[in-house]
């Protein structure tokens, strides 16, 4: 199949001030071409070439830095696309939801600031730099769009890794939930009920407390699934860990309607519970 050439498009900025630029000359041609000799219609051509060139300067002027504008944004938007998936983890690390249920942005705002100030404004030229003063707000809502725009498509640890942190392994657990169709959100860590990710499908509401652990996961862990299934009146409680469970855990687990689970099972949730509705 023959391939199509790439059309290319005259940018509306530079459309624009050719346009203004002829407008200005045609009119100064007209003039020449209608006045008559004489000093005082020669003051008066004067005259009409700087109020033309009073417009047109300006307006060429604002026309270039709109198209400096477009390309500095353009390169804001270059750098997001770049350090996507650090910005995915930072959101997902810091985005939780509040005891009432609510998502709390103030920390992912300034991880925004954080970035704008560090990896957007040391690459950006002196006249790029005085653009991103006049547009930090647009600038930040780039960001904030294309990141959120992502974390409903692209989860922020696609795998497990040793080097997790206590709250990346919280979201890795929250999104194995929503690879599996479960709507699955992250609570804040200051919450005092036991809860790290809540979580809804078909009717079905679960608790998870999610321990990222070097040794087996012990009583206390159970007894706080537990309480946070009872004040979230959900269906189960379960607790999610790297490691295995002592035996005490698998016993208080058992008459509690605690779940304990490897991270590997999130992905057949639905299983695991409808086997335990059937027991």
């Amino acid at each position: 199949m023959a391939r199509r050439k790439q059309k290319h498009f005259i940018p509306p900025q530079t459309l624009l001030g050719l346009l203004v630029t002829i407008g200005a000359l045609w009119l100064v041609a007209k003039v020449l071409q209608n006045a008559p000799t004489g000093s005082g219609n020669a003051i008066g051509l004067v005259i009409l070439i700087v109020i033309v060139a009073a417009i047109a300067f300006p307006a060429i002027r604002l026309i270039r830095r709109a198209s400096a504008r477009q390309a500095f944004l353009q390169k804001v938007r270059a750098t997001t696309d770049q350090q996507l998936e650090p910005l995915l983890r930072r959101r997902a690390q810091l985005v939780r939801l509040d005891p009432y249920g609510k998502p709390q942005h103030d920390k992912w705002a300034k991880e925004i600031d954080y970035f704008i100030s560090q990896h957007i404004q040391p690459s950006l030229t002196a006249g790029e730099q005085a653009s991103l003063a006049r547009n930090h707000t647009e600038v930040f809502k780039i960001i904030a769009q294309r990141v959120g725009a992502a974390h409903h498509t692209q989860p922020a640890f696609q795998n497990f890794s040793d080097d997790m942190t206590p709250a990346e392994f919280e979201t890795f657990c929250a999104e194995q939930l929503r690879g599996a169709g479960w709507d699955a959100r992250v609570t804040m860590q200051s919450r005092d009920q036991g809860v790290d990710v809540i979580a809804e499908k078909a009717g079905r509401r679960i608790v998870l407390q999610c321990k990222l652990y070097a040794r087996p996961v012990g009583n206390k862990s159970v007894q706080e699934a537990t309480a946070a299934r009872a004040h979230e009146r959900a269906d189960f409680g379960i607790v999610v860990s790297n490691n295995r469970y002592t035996e005490a855990a698998e016993q208080l687990a058992s008459t509690n309607r605690v779940l304990l689970l490897h991270y590997r099972d999130l992905q057949n949730l639905d299983d695991i519970l409808d086997q335990q509705r059937a027991a």
